[in-house]
């Protein structure tokens, strides 16, 4: 095989995968926009560009637009401040950061849809043990319908929103902040900066690429967000929290028009390949490629910070300006690191053990009024009803379905991510030894814009193309949806894994007598394991959270996931489902939260110099 067919070769697989099953169901969604469909008849009937005008002309398209434009700049921007703070923290020297770093990816390890049910609960108007808490603290004399206002239910999503997204954010800049030598900071101190002062001439400059990603991920996730408006707010009160993505679900699925849903929908998708498209512009600018280059110079050129010896080759440097006297920033400075880890520990765990402690609480407790923050007594019964339904009588059908979810989600995910690593491996490697193709670089650019696809936009065309190929509520139809989504990211975090290999290993074994198939496999591999690693585990983590898919393509028990079951107790729920709703709740996080716990440490080494060097 010629040596520069090698490239295009091991990153095809992937490329067909994606496109194939991204490419058709988005040609067919176009289709369907440019048509209306004939409920009595079945039949769809052609009228252009008449969905795209009626939903400019739309107040509530229009307000949802308002809406979501607010959800995610107010969203991106506190999360990434929260997520800088704590990627600040993890960054510095104390007892027990290793454990802190795994805890702080509990809320992103938890499926959106516990995380919805965790939260609806605490700010319910009833039992909720916010409600409670303020209570007992005397700052309110009767319960306040927290989700009863429109702009209050609105900014308490945002508020999750950013609970459950803030982890990757702090991953993310943290691996930006591993990244950056230290003699920067300390040559910065010789020259008399202080904190305030070295955070923003030298930490935000090195970490301006690693937060323009983090920008563009955040911005087209939350412009995307469903999950938690599908389980916390439904879109109400009223329209008070109908966003983007919960307008064209609610066109599509429940007015069943879908024309207008597509075009909805797919104006979501510009929106999304908009953004996308100005970030690739951005990161492969010249101007970028300078600015980046220039965080990389000396820092007594770049920061304009003098070392020690161009202190003395030069005039004195100005006195810096007053602060604190140093014997009080030494007792301060530990005891502020020790608050803020302490605050970390707080944002990341207390909603979790709250969880776990209602999923052992009667049902009879959970619903006492007026609320109460703590119960009286606790029952593993909720357990043993959706663990062992069958041996209780009084397990609802929700409950009966929870291991049948429990195990269909298992099966997804460990294919998903068996495939995802296998293809992603190949493809990029593929993408790392191509050099300057541009053929080959603009079928990465591509591959990645298919990313900013929204699911809800392939969900209609997967759920007809499926049906048609007898692959409707099925777990390999689930695995089929899920690797179109999740195979760019793992192909992009591989390739940015293998530019940072030494290639001479694989050059000295080829020399050796090995074919360019035996290198990779002998020498490259072993080496990129760290890498392989972080990637199955991040396909495993999106692939077992994932609702929104399996909600639409899953009817029965025999495919349903756990996500997707644990939603089905808010369809039928009863006074005796509240215990084992959380139960379900905290079955359904506990793999993947294990999976983040042990595997934090390859996570951030491995993914986040995947992401960042990619």
């Amino acid at each position: 095989m010629p040596a520069q067919s090698v490239p295009a070769v091991l990153a095809t697989p992937a490329l067909l995968v994606v496109f194939l099953v991204i490419g058709v169901p988005l040609a067919y969604s176009l289709m369907l926009s440019l048509n209306e469909t004939n409920i009595l008849t079945h039949r769809l009937v052609f009228v252009g560009l008449s969905n795209y005008g009626q939903a400019f002309t739309d107040p509530a398209f229009l307000a949802a637009f308002g809406r979501t434009v607010i959800f995610a700049a107010a969203t991106v921007l506190v999360g990434l401040v929260i997520g800088m703070g704590m990627a600040l923290v993890l960054n510095a020297k104390f007892r027990g950061r290793g454990v802190l770093r795994g805890l702080v990816l509990l809320p992103w390890a938890m499926s959106p849809v516990a995380v919805g049910i965790l939260w609806s609960w605490i700010f319910n108007g009833e039992y909720g043990p916010l409600n409670a808490l303020l209570l007992d603290l005397g700052v309110i004399r009767s319960a306040i319908p927290w989700l009863g206002n429109g702009w209050v239910a609105f900014g308490l999503v945002g508020f999750v929103y950013v609970w459950n997204q803030a982890p990757l954010t702090c991953l993310l800049l943290l691996g930006g902040l591993q990244s950056m030598p230290e003699t920067l900071h300390k040559a910065a101190r010789v020259d008399g900066a202080g904190p305030w002062r070295r955070f923003w001439r030298i930490t935000l400059p090195w970490l301006k690429p690693t937060m323009l990603l983090v920008l563009i991920l955040t911005t087209i996730n939350a412009i995307m967000a469903f999950d938690l408006f599908w389980i916390i707010t439904q879109g109400g009160p009223g329209s008070a929290t109908t966003v983007f993505s919960w307008l064209g679900y609610v066109e599509a699925f429940q007015y069943f028009r879908f024309g207008e849903g597509a075009a909805v929908l797919y104006l979501l998708t510009i929106v999304c390949l908009v953004l996308a498209i100005v970030y690739f512009l951005l990161l492969l600018s010249p101007t970028r490629r300078a600015a980046t280059a220039e965080v990389r110079l000396p820092l007594a050129e770049t920061l304009r910070v003098r070392t020690p010896a161009a202190v003395r080759r030069s005039e004195p440097a100005r006195p810096p300006a007053r602060r604190w006297h140093w014997p009080q920033r030494e007792r301060l400075g530990p005891v502020a690191l020790r608050l803020a880890a302490l605050a970390i520990f707080i944002w990341s765990v207390a909603p979790f053990a709250w969880l776990a402690l209602m999923s052992v609480s009667p049902s009879s407790e959970l619903v006492r009024t007026p609320p109460h923050l703590l119960p009286h007594s606790l029952t593993f019964a909720n357990y043993r009803q959706v663990l062992f339904p069958q041996a209780s009588g009084a397990a609802s059908v929700a409950a009966r379905r929870v291991p049948f979810g429990i195990w269909n989600s298992f099966v997804v995910a460990a294919f998903v991510t068996a495939i995802n690593v296998v293809l992603g491996s190949l493809a990029g490697y593929g993408f790392a030894i191509a050099g300057r193709s541009r053929a080959l670089r603009s079928a990465l650019w591509a591959l990645m814009l298919t990313r900013m696809t929204p699911s809800l936009v392939l969900i209609l065309p997967f759920f007809m193309l499926f049906r048609a190929a007898g692959l409707l509520d099925t777990r390999t139809g689930l695995v089929i949806a899920y690797c179109s989504l999740i195979l760019p990211l793992s192909t992009w975090i591989m390739k940015g894994y293998f530019e940072g290999m030494p290639m001479t290993l694989e050059q000295a074994g080829r020399v050796d007598g090995c074919t360019r198939l035996q290198a990779i496999r002998r020498i490259v591999l072993p080496i990129a394991r760290p890498g392989i690693v972080a990637t199955g585990i991040f396909c495993f983590l999106v692939s077992w959270n994932e609702f929104v898919i399996a909600l639409i393509l899953t009817s029965t028990p025999a495919s349903q996931t756990i996500p997707v079951t644990i939603a089905g107790f808010l369809a039928q729920l009863q006074f005796y489902d509240y215990g084992p709703m959380f139960a379900a709740s905290v079955l359904a996080v506990i793999p993947p939260v294990a999976v983040a716990l042990f595997f934090q440490r390859a996570l951030v080494t491995g993914m986040l110099t995947g992401a960042i060097k990619g």
